[in-house]
Parts: structure tokens; C-alpha cells; sequence
């Protein structure tokens, strides 16, 4: 059982009675909250949402930049009883609907950036009724079907008073990215929260002196559980609205920051800016990252960095972490309290070394996600047998290391061999004018798949296709070696920069796209 001062709302009150004047947050855009002064908001919020109509149990929505306000939202909603659910800012007329109404939410709070993308699908709504804009302190003015409000609305003159949410409630809401359905909004209780905070970077010596420096979103676990783990140790929390490689360094050096994320390709951004004598001179220690770089003990070297890295995602809790002891590629080795299995088709295990799915159960109760809201189907299918099936292929070696190879949806397979997209596009991405890539699958003419690979360049020349197919020939058997190249100007991506390989998928073979076989390249056997 979690302890009730380890719970995030109960962790900032005792972290405001302790150190009221301590600064908690900062963003870089020079707004900042101490402990003190972020609790006693949180309270007022929550006082206004009671005030509201705002029940225990319901479901309110938040649509906001990271900022200040988003982190007091999440815990205003607590304290009044209710489960927050957070939205992708990049959300927009159908997606943005479909999350709104699958919600269920009679009350959402948002800001001017984003009223407009409301209003333009408020046709559709079916049950939002109060939407608090929070940069108007007036009522706002608009066309849609449902009371707008202005920040007065939150801001009650008395702290509310409530017991606050337990260990087993739930924290929130976070709608997955939905690439091959509907996205699903993944019920997570406050034990799964600091479970995943304190399992994605080895928290044992650090302390108030860190700060952690986050430009990933705050609707998304890749900002919260950074969030929940900087109160953990009672450090600074720094926030950027979103990653910026030009801007990186800079706010790690203003703001002291000693422990970072890097996440999807944000780490080949950081790796391909040009190197300078003094790259290891900045404030920065720790480092998350995941996957890891091509070549990790040079991105260390050459940084001055530690790095550590995890298997995770929205729906379990880092049940395989690394430490900062890496062992080659391995995502880590299991974490106490979780087992883990890798199986096939049919949930049956598969001898060490073999490739199958990763699924997961853990040892207590409320460590893990507690389904898909509204959607009693996809929580059976995903949690079938007992186990919550993660959807990744993986592998584990005689010594207890876990290697992440794909997802199951991303593997390709090509004259009956499988072929992980994860590892083609580490090696792709050795090549010297590569900046990024991804590898994906299209229907071949014989059947299975051909591979695709999409590229990005950095040098500001003309790429040739075909020095890629030069570089890979002796570096890779002859069935990885991909049929077709088109060089983009930018890979599409969500906003924790994972590639949307749907898209790319979707678009298949364009006019751009080279092809191997026309070439009059030949391949040797």
C-alpha cells in the first residue's frame, strides 16, 4: 500500500508545509510557483470546481500548454474528487471531438490557444456543459452551446476542504495516440503514477539540489511521471512547452539543470548538432532516454552524461529499468514487483532468446493501468489470461536482459523472414548524411512485405538513394535491405516525438519514392 504522503496531491501539501517558500516550478518562459503557493491555488481551483457543479468521480477535461496552470489543474481536480483528463494540444476537429465526448466531461479547462478548435467541433458535443478559460479573467464571449467562463471561476475566495484522493483512485486519464483504432483512454490510479515515476530513472542520489528539465507534454506520462519524480526528491521542475533542439542547451545552462529526458528521436537531434571542445560543460548528469543512441558510450563521452533507460508505456509501470548500469542495448532487467513474459500467439512462453510479445502482471494491486475508459472490450482483449499484453515484441538473454526488438504492428516480414524495423533504423542511422529514418512496410507484389525506409537529411545536399543501399549491403543480410528510399523534409510525429508510422504507411509508394529495383543496382547473395 502506497503511503498517503507519497500520493502527488498529498506529496505537494507536505511538500508546502515543510518548504512553502521553495520554488517547485519554473518554465522558461519566466513564470515560476513555489510549493506553498501551488497548494494553496490547487485548493481554490478545487473550492471553483465544487462551486461548479464538479462531482466526485466525474471525468474534467484539460486542454493547456505546459505552464503552471496544467500542473494546478491536475491537482485542483483531485482534490475535488474528480479524475483529470488531459488532451493533446495537437488535437483538432474530429480527434479533438472524439476525445471530448468519449470523456464524458461536463467541465473543461482550456485557454484562448486553443477555444477556437472547441468552438469549431461544438456542433458535435454531447455532454460538455462549462468551459473555463483561464487567460480571461471575464466570462468569455463565443459560439459555443455551453457556459463559458473566465479564471474568476476557479479562483474561490476559500480553500476547499477534502480528504483527497487514495492510493487506488484514479489520477487520470491519458488517451493514447489511437494508431490503429480509436484512441483509448487508459485509467491510471495514483499507485501506477509513483510507481512509474520511480521506475524510469534511478532516483537514489538525487535530491533538492537537482532540477529536471522536461520540454515534453504534460498530457502525456513522459512530462508527468517527470513531474511526480521531481516532488519525489523535492528538486525544481523546468518546463518547455515543447523539445527544441536549438534551445536545449540554453535552458539546461540558465536553469541549472541536472537531469533530463530524451525520448523518441530527440536524442539523434542532440547527437547531430556539431560538436564544440566544451559539449561536456553544462550542468546536466542524468539522462532518460529511451531508445538508446547508436552508440551510447560515445553520446556519454562526448556529453559528459550518465544515461539510463527503461521499458514502459501509458498503460503499465517501468516493470524493466536499466539503472545507469547499461548492459549494451538491453532495455534493463526486470524491477521488483512485476513479472514479465516474452510469448507468442497464443500466450505460450518462448525459450530464452526467442523473439514473441512482452506482456506484464505485477505482484500488488493498483500498480497498473485499470482498463480502457468506456471500452470493456479492449480492456479484456489487452489484459487477457491475466496478463496486460504490451503489443511490443521483445526478447530476453540467459542473464535476466530484456532488448525491445518492435512493436508487433511494426515488424515486417519479408521472404518468410522477419525483420525488426527498430533494429534496421539503428544502423541506418549510422550512415553519415542520415539524420533520422523510419522503416516501414508496404505490400509487396509476391506477397508479405517490402521494406520503406524514410529518411531525413542534415548535410543540405542532394541525397543519392543509392549510397544508402552501398552502406547497408555489408552491413546487413540481403532481405534487410530495403526496396524503396524517399527522402523527406521532415518525418511526422507526435508531440513526445514518436514517428507516426501510420501516416507514413498510409502514404505508401509516391512519385518521390525510389526504388531499388530500377535502379540496375544488384544485390550479391
Amino acid at each position: 500500500m502506497l503511503a498517503r504522503d507519497l500520493i502527488f496531491p498529498h506529496l505537494i501539501a507536505k511538500r508546502a508545509a515543510e518548504y512553502p517558500d521553495r520554488t517547485f516550478l519554473q518554465h522558461v518562459d519566466g513564470s515560476e510557483a513555489t510549493f506553498g503557493a501551488l497548494h494553496a491555488r490547487a485548493l481554490r481551483w478545487a473550492s471553483g470546481l465544487e462551486a461548479l457543479a464538479v462531482a466526485p468521480g466525474e471525468t474534467v477535461l484539460v486542454m493547456l500548454s505546459n505552464s503552471i496552470e496544467a500542473v494546478c489543474a491536475w491537482l485542483a481536480i483531485s482534490w475535488a474528487g474528480a479524475v483529470e483528463v488531459p488532451v493533446n494540444n495537437g488535437y483538432k476537429g474530429r480527434l479533438l471531438e472524439y476525445i471530448i465526448n468519449n470523456s464524458t466531461a461536463k467541465v473543461m479547462i482550456t485557454s484562448r490557444e486553443f477555444i477556437d478548435r472547441v468552438d469549431f467541433v461544438a456542433a458535435g458535443l454531447d455532454t460538455l456543459e462549462k468551459v473555463i478559460v483561464i487567460d480571461d479573467s471575464e466570462p468569455a464571449t463565443g459560439a459555443l452551446p455551453c457556459v463559458l467562463a473566465g479564471a474568476a471561476a476557479l479562483e474561490a475566495a476559500s480553500p476547499i476542504e477534502s480528504p483527497g484522493p487514495e492510493y487506488y483512485d484514479l489520477a487520470t486519464i491519458v488517451y493514447t495516440s489511437g494508431t490503429t483504432g480509436p484512441s483509448k483512454g487508459v485509467m491510471m490510479p495514483w499507485a501506477q503514477c509513483h510507481a512509474m515515476s520511480t521506475g524510469c530513472i534511478p532516483l537514489d542520489d538525487l535530491g533538492p539540489e537537482d532540477a529536471w528539465y522536461v520540454p515534453f507534454p504534460l498530457f502525456h506520462m513522459s512530462g508527468k511521471h517527470a513531474l511526480y519524480a521531481a516532488a519525489l526528491i523535492n528538486a525544481r521542475f523546468v518546463m518547455r512547452d515543447q523539445f527544441s533542439t536549438s534551445q536545449f542547451w540554453k535552458d539546461v545552462d540558465e536553469y541549472r539543470c541536472t537531469t533530463s529526458l530524451l525520448i523518441g528521436t530527440t536524442a539523434a537531434f542532440i547527437g547531430s548538432l556539431p560538436e564544440r571542445p566544451d559539449d561536456s560543460d553544462h550542468p546536466l548528469r542524468n539522462v532518460l532516454m529511451s531508445p538508446l543512441p547508436a552508440d551510447t558510450d560515445a553520446f556519454k563521452a562526448r556529453f559528459g552524461i550518465r544515461i539510463a533507460t527503461v521499458f514502459n508505456m501509458t498503460e503499465i509501470s517501468s516493470p524493466i529499468m536499466s539503472n545507469f548500469d547499461l548492459h549494451g542495448r538491453s532495455c534493463g532487467r526486470l524491477r521488483p514487483g512485476y513479472e514479465v513474459r516474452i510469448v507468442d500467439d497464443r500466450d505460450e512462453q518462448v525459450p530464452t532468446g526467442e523473439a514473441g510479445e512482452i506482456i506484464v502482471r505485477a505482484d500488488a494491486p493498483w500498480v497498473m493501468n485499470a482498463g480502457y475508459y468506456r471500452m470493456p472490450e479492449k480492456t479484456l482483449e489487452a489484459w487477457r489470461n491475466g496478463w496486460f499484453h504490451t503489443g511490443d515484441v521483445g526478447r530476453v538473454d540467459e542473464d535476466g536482459n530484456f532488448y525491445y526488438l518492435d512493436r508487433k504492428k511494426d515488424a515486417l516480414r519479408r521472404r518468410g523472414e522477419n525483420i525488426s524495423s527498430m533494429e534496421l533504423e539503428a544502423i541506418i542511422n549510422d550512415h553519415p548524411d542520415v539524420v533520422d529514418c523510419a522503416v516501414i512496410g508496404v505490400p509487396s507484389d509476391v506477397g508479405e512485405d517490402d521494406v520503406k525506409v524514410c529518411v531525413t537529411t542534415g548535410n543540405g545536399q542532394a541525397f543519392e538513394p543509392a549510397s544508402l543501399i552501398h552502406f547497408l549491403v555489408p552491413r546487413v543480410p540481403r532481405f534487410m535491405v530495403p526496396r524503396y528510399i524517399e527522402v523527406l523534409d521532415a518525418l511526422p510525429r507526435t508531440p513526445t516525438e514518436k514517428i507516426r508510422k501510420e501516416l507514413l504507411r498510409e502514404a505508401g509508394i509516391t512519385a518521390a519514392t525510389w526504388d531499388l529495383d530500377k535502379s540496375g543496382i544488384t544485390i550479391p547473395r
